[in-house]
């Protein structure tokens, strides 16, 4: 299958899950790669812990707050140029 329709279909799922209480279920929906479907990820056994996620914002927040110390620790320093320095003779 087209891996294209694969995540249209997916997202049908959770779209569906999210509109009707009783298709709630369908928001454990995932996609079997090997077989080229859509599954229930819970009832296979995979869930995706939250930590891993938690720690990536808490990454990519340091990195970014990293970024912004160094552009404040990078200062340049204003060249001042006399009036009288110009190279016109005037």
């Amino acid at each position: 299958r087209d891996s294209t329709d694969l995540v249209a279909k997916l997202r049908a799922f959770h779209n569906k899950a999210l509109q009707n209480p009783k298709l709630s279920h369908l928001k454990w929906a995932g996609l079997d790669l090997e077989n080229g479907e859509v599954r229930d990820n819970k009832e296979a056994g995979i869930l995706e812990p939250a930590m891993s996620k938690v720690k990536a914002i808490k990454f990519a927040t340091e990195a970014a707050i990293t970024i912004l110390r160094i552009d404040d620790l990078i200062k340049l320093e204003k060249v001042e140029q006399g009036r009288g320095d110009d190279q016109c003779g005037a």
